[in-house]
């Protein structure tokens, strides 16, 4: 079983010192900032059975701790230990220091691991943005204060630099700050999960992934629209509505998968929406929509021959009969609009035309579905006008796919 004793923590800060950087230097400068008068910097055989999990602390640290101000040993360590750790394997400090935390059964959750900040191991768990020096020299501090050290050399010897190396994909979960909010570590957990609430709405447009439903976030009350949190799996969680919530906690694996799959795609979607959202289209668009609401569908509108651009590039049924019925009513009066608007010097049409380009190919990086992108472009374009002339937005994108900028020609 893996302890949080003080070997595990002095093997974890060795594993991950700079170079030429010897376990005596490092373990005697750590206990100087407890006890300046006790060095056994030059103590081979004692700092050894100390990393080793063989041997207690001295009481001359172990007497001096309790007095011992945090965060004065939180300065010590930013000024005397930081330089002497590898700055590229921070993260995987912190990692190591979580995991073996999380896993070790003689720690409750409400006890206080990090001594500095006063954090319980359930806000350590939990948490992913870290004051580095506050934290490595709470936990230092909680090892010496609480554990002992002898008899724990099955826990050093798991603890490997393979053990370590293993956390490497996980390095970019890791982040760190100069200073935590005055807020308490539950009230940040629970900002925390709103601000998780959010993203996953961000990717359902707002509705519970399951029925559909319209989502808010509260803290209050049973209302059937507070969004919660499901998580299905180690890396992937849903947002679902209180009701579907219920019922996905019994429901088969095929319905747990498919929520999954939808899951995928909607992140896809969000990353194409991202990708599409830089860019930046003229305020005088808006004139251009206004002009294709109001239009009349006549004979000087319509295109005057087969939209054979349009059959040769849209493989969706459904999206290319919606996509024809546009570009067969409106287009000559889409392109007569943008050429007087143009001729006006009010709108530039190339450069509205190659931001829906951009738009199109950075979307179909994602390699999401035909209709998908036609419905992200017209989105975009909606969002980005004002959202007020949605109808006349899907008209301008059928326009330019029946122009080429959007959808490529399929070969044959």
């Amino acid at each position: 079983m893996k302890k949080l004793c003080f070997g595990t923590f002095a093997t974890i800060l060795k594993i991950c010192s700079a170079k030429r950087i010897s376990q005596k230097l490092l373990c005697g400068t750590m206990l100087l900032s407890i006890a300046p008068t006790y060095d056994i910097r030059g103590e081979d055989g004692t700092v050894s059975d100390l990393i080793l999990g063989k041997k207690n602390l001295s009481p001359n640290i172990t007497d001096k701790a309790p007095t011992v101000d945090p965060r004065a040993v939180s300065n010590y360590f930013k000024q005397h230990i930081l330089n002497m750790l590898d700055s590229n394997k921070r993260s995987l400090i912190i990692l190591a220091l979580k995991d073996i935390i999380a896993s070790d059964n003689t720690i409750e959750p409400d006890t206080i691991v990090e001594i500095v900040n006063g954090m319980t191991k359930k806000s350590i768990v939990r948490r992913d943005a870290f004051v580095f020096e506050d934290f490595i020299a709470g936990v230092f501090l909680y090892t010496v204060l609480n554990v002992e050290n002898r008899n724990c050399e099955d826990s050093v010897k798991e603890t490997t630099a393979e053990y370590i190396q293993s956390f490497e994909d996980q390095k970019m979960d890791i982040s760190f700050i100069t200073t935590y909010s005055n807020l308490s570590m539950e009230t940040a957990y629970e900002i925390a999960i709103d601000a998780r609430s959010l993203v996953l709405l961000a990717e359902t447009g707002g509705k519970c992934q399951k029925c559909g439903r319209v989502l808010g976030i509260k803290k209050e009350g049973n209302d059937v629209n507070y969004a919660k949190v499901v998580r299905l799996s180690e890396t992937d969680e849903v947002v679902l509505c209180v009701e579907c919530e219920r019922e996905i906690q019994n429901a088969s694996e095929e319905v747990k998968l498919a929520l999954l799959s939808e899951k995928h795609d909607l992140e896809v979607l969000m990353a194409a929406r991202d990708a599409t959202s830089r860019y930046t289209i003229e305020k005088q668009i808006e004139q251009v929509l206004r002009e294709v609401d109001l239009m009349d569908v006549t004979d000087d509108t319509q295109l005057k021959i087969e939209p054979v651009k349009v059959e040769n590039k849209i493989t969706e049924k459904r999206l290319k009969e919606r996509v024809l019925f546009d570009v067969r009513r409106l287009y000559q009066g889409v392109n007569d609009a943008l050429d007087r608007l143009a001729g006006e010097n009010k709108l530039n049409v190339d450069k509205f035309a190659k931001s829906v380009k951009r738009m199109y190919e950075d979307a179909s990086e994602s390699h999401i579905s035909q209709s998908a992108i036609y419905n992200l472009l017209v989105e975009t374009l909606f969002e980005k006008t004002g959202r007020k002339y949605r109808e006349a937005c899907e008209i301008i994108i059928s326009y330019f796919v029946q122009r080429c900028e959007v959808f490529d020609e399929i070969t044959k």
